[in-house]
């Protein structure tokens, strides 16, 4: 046995050297089969590879420096499967010697569920794994968890396992977690009223998991990622705002969400009972089709990046920048890319800041094939690693965790260090009732008050109290969130005052507080604020609190905002509908036959070999011959074709050759989610097939072909059903020559 752990501890201490000598300067790096490119003046290194950790999902370090991360076995069954026979790990990762690079890595838990995120928060490990948030805990210090127990359970596992992300911490101390895709979900509220709704949402509650409560709504089809800035605005990565039939080219992004906002795409079955305050709040930033992961807003400004937002965006191999700026009540963003690799192979899930400001990113690799329209035939070796992306040069911060400091007597002095972990672990260490006096004096007021705010009490109250009507934009921000959160009736008057602030972000927190306190005593203030020129965020802020304190009847009927209220009343009014249309099954799986299998590797192998040998120009005059190719009678690219299959217009981003090829020659081995087949059963006795075009509240929209539409009331759906086989029909093996394929291929690649 001891010789199998010297040639083990030698072997991994062998991995870090390399990872350690293949780091290379800016612009261009190459780690085999990647090459990256990163902005002047940065660089990348390898900071962790296999075997110390094979297709990571999610990262979180904990005080001492340990990296948690959620290890994939690599397991592609649908979701449900995964959770009867969970086979994914957490592994703890330590970096011994401090050179950025990880030398030893233990199991810290086994068997774990599908992970979908992970928070280390007072020494235990908490992981979203559909449909629970698990909370791991290591009793007797061996680095090894002894105990799981659940920490929420949201009761549903969907097939694609987009039933729950996170959890995420916030500066205001509480637990944040997204559930996405429309299965019913139904547990108590921390209010004691009953949560009943299929729509995705995003959920926020206290680390004991009390003051549960749904704090945002969506009718896309998977929120996934929350990132939080310095005074605690939120910010949301998802799937699906649009639907590409109807905005061409676009469907994924990055929101700024908001209390009570309700985000698209238009779901009308799933949001039938949430009020919603006017149209849906804007996407913030369009990135096409994506797929969003993590998400995080650098505290550190080590990297020039602080206050910035950077996603790890799944489809396109790259880890985008996002420049954030204010606009109204909300915020603008301009998007560059921070790190791009030329491999399709790259699957980026997650981005998160280390101690000393450098930025570490997740590539998970090619494994993940569930509910995702890649290759199902290449199923490359490479397992991912984690990379480390430093400023060139940069000097070593000096003990950037804070260890030589005095932690058993924090001071109030911490919280205006430099170190951004200092500054959170000392927003947690003087969040009591003695320190609350040195709080209010402090000259680093933010993370004051985000201590003050942790701190039950009359006292805590008042001197967050004091912030709202003077100090600086940040910090009366702050101060609205707290008392908001703490629903403080004394703060009241104070907030009203803000309604009238100059800047407009003021404006909206202090409607979102007032709303919460709920005194209907300041409605007309409000609707006084309210002004139809202002951006939708602050209009929505405004509606929702008039609603959320139950003053629709001092608001005229025939004021925009009376009217609005009074069809939220009549929705909320009319609560969770029972009658609409059954859940549609998910597709039975394909039956494997042997033979068809092994002509389809053979085949796809044949065409990889001609897919170099493709013309683009030959294939843009295929692609546009509906004739010859078929291809603008069904798809759109741009400003032509049909809004009927799958929208091309940036998919040369998204998808390799080798995935392009594959779609076209078997197009059932991975369907575009959304472009299903649906098989509806009537009451009638009929079954109506088609991708769902559309849906109301009452009628399911199905498109058998191009240009037709048949509509179908919900109430007589007696069962709906995908197919596991597209409405691509599988003939272009046989239409087109191997050329002409490679050509369109090759002109595919080019859209993006």
């Amino acid at each position: 046995m001891m010789p199998r752990l010297a040639c083990l501890s030698s072997f991994l201490a062998l991995c870090a050297c390399l990872c350690s000598l293949f780091a290379v300067g800016a612009e261009n790096s190459s780690f085999p089969p990647h090459t990256f490119t990163l902005p002047d003046g940065y660089e990348l290194e390898l900071a962790a590879a296999p075997p110390l950790v094979e297709r990571p999902i999610h990262m979180y370090f904990d005080e001492d420096g340990s990296l948690y991360v959620t290890d994939s076995s690599g397991d592609t069954e649908v979701a449900p499967l995964q959770l009867s026979n969970p086979s994914h790990r957490i592994l703890r990762l330590v970096d011994t010697d401090g050179d950025g690079i990880f030398d030893q890595s233990t199991v810290f838990a086994d068997k774990v569920p599908f992970p979908e995120g992970i928070l280390v928060y007072e020494g235990d490990v908490y992981v979203g794994a559909p449909p629970q948030i698990w909370k791991f805990s290591d009793t007797d210090g061996d680095f090894v968890a002894d105990e799981r127990t659940t920490w929420f359970n949201g009761g549903t596992v969907e097939k694609c396992g987009n039933d729950l992300h996170g959890p995420y911490l916030a500066p205001d101390g509480y637990f944040y977690w997204t559930k996405g895709y429309y299965m019913e979900q139904s547990f108590l509220l921390g209010s004691g009223e009953l949560h009943r709704s299929k729509a995705p949402h995003i959920f926020r509650a206290k680390p004991d998991g009390t003051d549960l409560e749904v704090f945002a709504t969506a009718g896309m089809n998977n929120p996934v990622g929350l990132a939080f800035s310095e005074t605690g605005d939120r910010f949301l990565s998802g799937t699906f705002f649009f639907l590409p039939r109807t905005s061409p080219g676009l469907c994924d992004g990055i929101s700024h969400a908001v209390y009570g906002g309700v985000y698209g795409r238009n779901h009308a079955p799933v949001l039938v009972s949430r009020p919603r305050t006017g149209d849906f709040l804007p996407v913030m930033s369009q990135t096409g089709a994506s797929a969003p992961s993590g998400v995080m807003i650098p505290r550190s400004d080590a990297l020039g990046l602080k206050g910035d937002l950077l996603c790890a965006d799944f489809n396109l191999r790259r880890v985008s920048l996002h420049r954030l700026s204010r606009s109204g009540s909300s915020y603008a963003t301009e998007i560059e890319t921070l790190l791009e690799s030329d491999q399709a192979e790259l699957h980026p899930t997650d981005v998160i800041e280390d101690a000393d400001g450098s930025i570490l990113v997740a590539d998970t690799s090619s494994w993940w094939k569930m509910c995702c329209p890649t290759s199902t035939i290449i199923d490359p070796a490479d397992m991912g690693g984690i990379y480390r992306i430093r400023k060139s040069n940069a000097e070593p911060l000096v003990d950037p965790r804070g260890f030589e400091l005095d932690w058993e007597t924090p001071s109030v002095a911490y919280l205006s260090d430099e170190r951004p972990i200092i500054v959170r672990r000392a927003i947690d260490a003087l969040a009591n009732e003695q320190h609350i006096d040195d709080l209010r004096a402090s000259k680093s007021s933010v993370p004051a008050l985000w201590a003050l705010h942790r701190i039950d009490g009359a006292a805590a109250r008042n001197a967050v109290r004091e912030k709202i009507g003077r100090g600086s934009a940040d910090e009366r921000a702050v101060a609205m969130q707290s008392a908001g959160l703490w629903r403080d009736k004394d703060a009241v008057e104070p907030l009203s005052r803000a309604l009238a602030a100059e800047d407009a972000h003021l404006r909206r927190l202090a409607a979102m507080a007032l709303g919460r306190i709920g005194d209907q005593s300041i409605s007309q203030r409000l609707l006084e604020a309210w002004n139809e020129e202002d951006d939708p965020f602050l209009k929505h802020a405004i509606t929702y609190a008039l609603f959320e304190m139950g003053a629709i009847e001092s608001v005229a009927a025939t004021h925009p905002v009376g009217k609005q209220l009074r069809v939220m009343e009549k929705v909320a009014l009319r609560g969770y509908d029972t009658q609409v249309r059954p859940d549609i099954q998910w597709a039975d799986p394909l039956e494997l036959d042997g033979e068809k299998i092994s002509h389809k590797y053979k085949r796809m192998e044949e065409l990889r070999n001609v897919l170099k040998e493709g013309d683009a120009q030959r294939g843009e005059e295929l692609f546009a011959d509906a004739s010859k190719s078929l291809c603008i009678t069904c798809h759109r690219l741009g400003d032509q074709g049909t809004d009927f299959g799958p929208d091309l217009t940036k998919i040369g981003a998204i998808r390799n050759d080798r995935d392009l090829m594959e779609a076209i020659v078997f197009p059932s081995a991975s369907i575009t989610r959304y472009y299903e087949r649906v098989d509806a059963q009537t009451k009638q006795g009929g079954v109506v097939s088609g991708v769902i075009s559309s849906e109301t509240e009452n009628t399911m929209i199905i498109s058998p072909a191009p240009g037709a539409e048949i509509p179908v009331r919900s109430k007589d759906i007696v069962e709906a059903k995908f197919s596991n086989v597209s409405l691509m029909p599988e003939v272009f093996d046989s239409l087109l020559t191997t050329q002409e394929l490679a050509d369109i291929v090759a002109y595919l690649k080019e859209a993006k």
